[in-house]
């Protein structure tokens, strides 16, 4: 594993953009001191709750519907010593099974408190990869959290089923420690804390498939918590509705990590599928999420289906995060026309991973708002974002080796990012750096431009360009649904099923009309020449998006090889494009309204 040193730099280049105008914040040392002093100072607040119209009976923990910070805290102390009377010892590295939910937290605090280094497998991701996995970091054993709903896989270690009604079984919060003992196991655990110890392994899948697993200290995660934090007029009588998973690094440091340094309560969505259900449950004041799940939200909006925003929301929230992936501005301005600020960041695993961050107050269309304070960023000649911050990892695994992705001589991290930073200081990002796409003549053209512009149109769900070695690029569209079926109305077709629908010469061609207009501002060779519609959306599942729904380029351009390839014979004698492929023709006009030109 490459060491990532945090020394300043001696001289910061003029081209770098460094920590913006932003305050400094005095940075905590570890997660299990901030723990103790959300005990000490609200210690009978309610610091997790879990909204009944999310629960899961297979995930929940315990009958408790709630948890005080007095009670949070216990819990992780018993299980701490639950994890040491079971022969783990500071050092060793914890692999977690276990679903979004309220144990999940309790499991993580123990493994800070015992200086466990907490390793917690997604829940989607494949048994025979999280078998791999454990091997390759070597984890002294596996716990397993939730309900107990049968036998559990055989790992390469050994494993602690503690699942509720499994065969130990978890502790829960219901008899908390007196405040004077509390206070006391709180206190002797920071003091015997390692702040620049691994403390938590994070996986990170990456848009090119190739996982990575990434370390951080307590250190650097609070110190990026206690940042972010910094950036919202967060108050501790605040509900964060957590629903996003926590193995994920958004999550722990946007959600959980936050909670610890302001006291907000973490409101544990069990059921993804019921968001908006718990939200008008709770009533929360922030919401975290990713471009996906606020596009939902617009689309809902546009239909009529949500007509008051905030209402639906719970009525108190004042601002949405957005992150993970590049937010649409047709997203955000939906939600500031429907009242509710919906603000962007920047970050990435091996960064803490908040590099940059708006607020409704610095909120600006197109950025990703200013670095947060601490941090420091700079682009290099090339356009490629660079990052230098207290909440940098200790290092990066990749399939168990060692990272290929060191710092420069001066400490700087390379994010892989394409990106600029505007006069006020604010960080724009324009794409993955190696995400080129190589079209017959030699050109290299950057898709996520193309797509970023033709993901505005009210029309297109989702957009993926794909075309090494065609003369222009091909657009993969997953049209919106509800805008699809008025425009198949509009034009009087004559269909009787959807993937009828999307072939249809008309409907291919008004489609083409919009892509033109869109991609009009770009240089006519990185604009896509041909398109095709897709009748589903891109998944994680099919291996096409990762899990917060970047796209996966060269696994959408596998599955139509069939079209490029035909493609490329194009211009031949006897070639034609494939079946439900359509040209897109120069712009003429604007296509604002579903009117066909």
């Amino acid at each position: 594993m490459s060491s990532m040193p945090q020394s300043p730099p001696d001289r910061v280049p003029r081209h770098c953009g460094t920590h913006s105008e932003r305050l400094a914040v005095s940075a905590p040392h570890s997660l299990v001191a901030l723990l103790a002093e959300r005990v000490a100072a609200q210690g009978s607040s309610v610091a997790l709750t879990t909204p009944q119209a999310s629960r899961l009976a297979r995930a929940s923990a315990g009958p408790a519907a709630s948890w005080t910070w007095q009670a949070l805290a216990s819990a992780a102390l018993a299980q701490a010593a639950r994890l040491e009377a079971a022969g783990l010892t500071r050092g060793d590295r914890l692999a977690h099974r276990g679903p979004h939910a309220a144990d999940w937290v309790v499991t993580d605090l123990a493994c800070l408190l015992a200086g466990i280094v907490h390793v917690p497998l997604h829940a989607d991701m494949p048994i025979d990869q999280q078998r791999q996995w454990c091997q390759w970091l070597g984890v002294q054993a596996v716990v397993a959290t939730g309900h107990a709903t049968g036998r559990l896989p055989p790992m390469p270690c050994r494993v602690l089923d503690w699942r509720t009604g499994g065969r130990e079984g978890l502790p829960t919060a219901a008899s908390p420690l007196a405040a004077e003992q509390l206070a006391r196991e709180l206190e002797s655990r920071v003091a015997a804390c390692d702040s620049d110890a691994e403390a938590v392994i994070l996986f990170s899948s990456g848009t090119t498939g190739t996982g990575r697993a990434v370390v951080h200290s307590q250190r650097s995660l609070a110190a990026n918590a206690a940042a972010s934090a910094a950036v919202f007029l967060e108050e501790a009588a605040d509900v964060r509705l957590a629903w996003l998973p926590l193995s994920h690094s958004l999550a722990r440091t946007g959600d959980l990590g936050t909670a610890l340094v302001r006291g907000a309560c973490l409101a544990i969505v069990e059921d993804r599928t019921q968001v908006l259900e718990a939200a008008r449950e709770v009533s929360p004041t922030v919401i975290l999420g990713v471009p996906a799940f606020f596009e939902r939200v617009e689309r809902a909006l546009v239909s009529g289906r949500i007509r008051d925003l905030p209402a639906r929301l719970g009525g108190r929230v004042r601002v949405c995060v957005s992150g993970g992936a590049p937010l649409r501005q047709r997203t955000a301005a939906a939600f500031a026309k429907a009242g509710v600020p919906l603000v962007e960041g920047y970050g990435l695993a091996e960064a803490g991973p908040v590099v940059s961050l708006a607020s409704p107050r610095t909120w600006r269309a197109g950025t990703v708002g200013p670095p947060i304070a601490g941090v420091q960023v700079r682009c290099t000649a090339e356009g490629v974002v660079q990052v230098r911050s207290p909440g940098l990892a200790l290092g990066v695994l990749e399939a168990g080796e060692q990272s290929r992705r060191p710092l420069t001589a001066d400490g700087w991290l390379t994010t892989g990012d394409r990106g600029s930073i505007e006069p006020d200081g604010h960080l724009k990002i324009a794409g993955r750096a190696g995400d080129v796409l190589v079209l017959a003549g030699g050109e290299k053209i950057p898709p996520a431009d193309i797509e970023g512009s033709l993901g505005e149109d009210p029309a297109i769900a989702q957009v993926c360009l794909i075309g090494n070695g065609l003369r222009r690029p091909l657009a993969v569209i997953v049209p919106e649904p509800e805008v699809l079926r008025e425009a198949v109305r509009q034009l009087k077709l004559r269909v009787v099923s959807r993937g009828q629908a999307l072939r249809h010469p008309q409907l291919l061609a008004w489609m083409a009309r919009r892509v033109a207009w869109r991609q009009r501002h770009h240089p006519r060779s990185w604009q896509a020449g041909h398109l095709l519609l897709l009748g589903r959306s891109f998944s994680p599942q099919a291996g096409e998006v990762t899990a917060s729904m970047k796209l996966r380029r060269h696994v959408i351009a596998n599955q139509f090889s069939k079209e490029t390839t035909a493609m490329t014979a194009l211009g031949s004698q006897g070639s034609r494009l494939p079946a439900g492929v359509a040209t897109v023709p120069p712009a003429v006009s604007p296509q604002g309204s579903l009117t066909p030109a």
